[in-house]
């Protein structure tokens, strides 16, 4: 390996490392209270090398948000080829949206439960144009394009196809795997006052899947 390839490689690693860091700070302690000098203190760097990858934290968080959003749509994409009743892969995709959601929770939470931390109204039509707002479009689509094809072939009988209805279906699919994600992640639903017996609780992703998708088909 020659030296500027050791270089960049270097350079990679350092960047790796700097949201790997800045991902577990952000999750651990909340977006307003981590720094730059926190940041660079976790993988004991100067504060000054930091700047050389990441303009400031809020850009740091960006990268993270795309970084999840494409991991997240790497997993669900493949289930346009594999599956090719839009009901079933909605199933499928499900399935590893709550698979991800498990696997990677720091993601998940950066992605979702901190979003309104740093997103402002005043910085909503900025934020539309950017790579992670972008990222999360592509995500969403996975939803969108099942519950499109879904009307088409007329196993979705809720309304038309028109762009409105189509958002408003993908938005309640969404909304219900989101919410019963965030009870689990929070690890709400085996403590008072919800209570759900831990051997229910495993039984929920599949339940919420079944009866969401029961609510879309009329099955």
């Amino acid at each position: 390996m020659g030296t500027s390839e050791r270089r960049q490689r270097e350079k990679e690693n350092l960047r790796r490392a700097i949201l790997e860091a800045a991902r577990e700070l952000f999750v651990d302690h909340g977006f307003d209270n981590v720094s730059m000098r926190k940041i660079a203190e976790r993988i004991e760097y100067s504060p000054t090398t930091i700047y050389l990858h990441f303009k400031d934290k809020e850009e740091i968080f960006a990268t993270l948000v795309e970084e999840g959003f494409t991991l997240l749509s790497e997993r669900l994409e493949p289930f346009h080829i594999r599956v090719a009743d839009p009901i079933e892969r909605l199933r499928e995709g499900a399935k590893a949206y709550f698979g991800f959601a498990r696997e990677q929770p720091h993601f998940y939470r950066i992605m979702f439960d901190m979003k309104s931390v740093v997103m402002t109204e005043s910085a909503w039509e900025e934020i539309r144009d950017n790579a992670h707002y972008r990222a999360g479009v592509r995500a969403f689509g996975f939803i969108v394009r099942c519950v499109h094809e879904g009307i088409a072939q007329g196993k979705i009988p809720h309304g038309d196809a028109s762009e409105a209805n189509i958002l408003l279906l993908s938005h309640v699919v969404w909304s219900s795997l989101h919410g019963v994600v965030s009870l689990v992640l929070a690890d709400r639903l085996l403590k008072m006052p919800c209570d759900l017996p831990e051997t229910a609780a495993r039984l929920l992703l599949d339940a919420t899947i079944d009866n969401t998708l029961r609510g879309l088909t009329g099955k």
